[in-house]
């Protein structure tokens, strides 16, 4: 008997956290402030939050100094390694610092991290803003200089830094890395018996592909029009939680042997009976991929939609994202959501110039609103609510 070859090893060997966190009124504070906690999903177990320190130097220039550092407020007892980058930005998307940081271990119940420290204020008018240079000395800083030539950095009597911060609003982004965090081992199988595995996988797709061709031994007609559509009913039992119900329950359709499909027209049918069958998404077009996603959500058959869901993605464009986003609402897809809204907001100068974003604003206000209220929140150019 031949020895099996097996090979070992770790999944995810780190985890990330991205994060967004907007403060308001950051030179009126003189106090400590905290984000809500988050962490990276559902299984990692170690929960942080965002700590902002606020320490008021010159009450009359409304010069604070901003502290911002990480903390760990999960109950968990094992210590974990953390890496850190941190950005500091205002309301345009000018970036002021950032910084990344490492440690060997974050203990919990301990205080917070503090990775970045600088002085801000909202009142230009008591600070001595430089002359922009046309040459560059040795004694700048690079990464300063767009700051100056944006009049984003200013002095204040023996202090050289003070960041002038346009409507008191600092945004606080960046990532964390969890080494070592919620460790999975899994055994990957020599590459014969995947091999074999995938030969039966396919052989098996392949008749259930050549049943629904041939339509041998239907048993259901599905119905759309005067077109007729034979399948078997256990397929769609097997597949579809709704054409379950409808074959298990005292329904009509459990004693009659055609079902008519009123509402999904019927090149749309046949794509989701092809992917019933086999597990293939056909090739097909943007409005076919709209519809289909909406007809793979009403019957329930949520990997068919997320497969959709993904082609609407790579088909947003001008012409297109006002429909894919009104989409992404009707059927609480909050990734694909995102997606859409991240880049109208991106490109909105020119979406709303649309018809179809017209017909959005007269059709669903509630989602332009939506769109209007990130619009106004984050000007063109500055960060997103969610970063992805």
């Amino acid at each position: 008997m031949a020895d099996s070859i097996m090979t070992v090893r770790t999944e995810r060997p780190y985890r990330k956290i991205y994060f967004t966190w907007m403060i308001e009124n950051v030179s009126k504070f003189s106090r400590r402030l905290h984000s809500s906690t988050f962490s990276t999903d559902d299984d990692c177990r170690h929960e942080f939050r965002i700590v902002a320190k606020f320490s008021e130097m010159f009450p009359d220039a409304h010069i604070s100094n901003v502290s911002i550092g990480l903390q760990r407020v999960d109950s968990e007892i094992e210590p974990i390694n953390v890496a850190s980058k941190v950005r500091l930005l205002n309301m345009d998307g000018n970036q002021y610092c950032q910084e990344e940081s490492r440690w060997v271990t974050l203990m919990i119940d301990g205080a917070p991290i503090y990775v970045l420290s600088e002085l801000f204020s909202d009142l230009p008018d008591k600070l001595t803003i430089p002359e922009v240079k046309t040459s560059i000395s040795s004694a700048d800083e690079h990464k300063l200089i767009g700051l100056k030539g944006k009049k984003l950095l200013a002095s204040y009597r023996n202090l050289n830094k003070v960041f002038i911060l346009p409507k008191d609003v600092l945004i606080v982004t960046g990532k964390i890395k969890i080494f070592g965090c919620c460790p999975v081992k899994r055994v990957v199988e020599d590459s014969q018996k995947k091999k074999k595995l995938q030969l039966q996988t396919n052989q098996v797709i392949n008749d259930f592909r050549n049943a629904y061709i041939n339509g041998a031994s239907t048993d259901t007609q599905l119905i759309v029009g005067h077109q007729v559509l034979n399948v078997h009913k256990f397929v769609l039992q097997s597949r579809s939680p709704v054409f379950r119900s409808m074959f298990e329950h005292n329904t009509a359709e459990k004693n009659d042997s055609a079902i008519c499909i009123p509402d999904v027209e019927f090149q749309i049918l046949k794509a989701l009976m092809w992917y019933l069958y086999t597990g293939e998404v056909q090739k097909l077009t943007y409005d076919e991929y709209c519809d289909l996603y909406e007809a793979a959500d009403k019957y329930q058959v949520h990997t068919l939609q997320r497969a959709c869901s993904e082609s609407l993605m790579l088909s947003i464009r001008i012409d297109t994202v006002c429909r894919i986003m009104v989409l992404a609402y009707l059927h609480n897809d909050s990734i694909l959501k995102d997606h859409a809204l991240h880049y109208i907001w991106r490109n909105f100068t020119k979406v709303k110039l649309t018809e179809e974003w017209e017909m959005t604003v007269q059709g669903h206000q509630v989602i332009a609103s939506e769109v209007l209220y990130r619009i106004n929140m984050f000007p063109c150019g500055a960060v997103p609510l969610k970063e992805q």
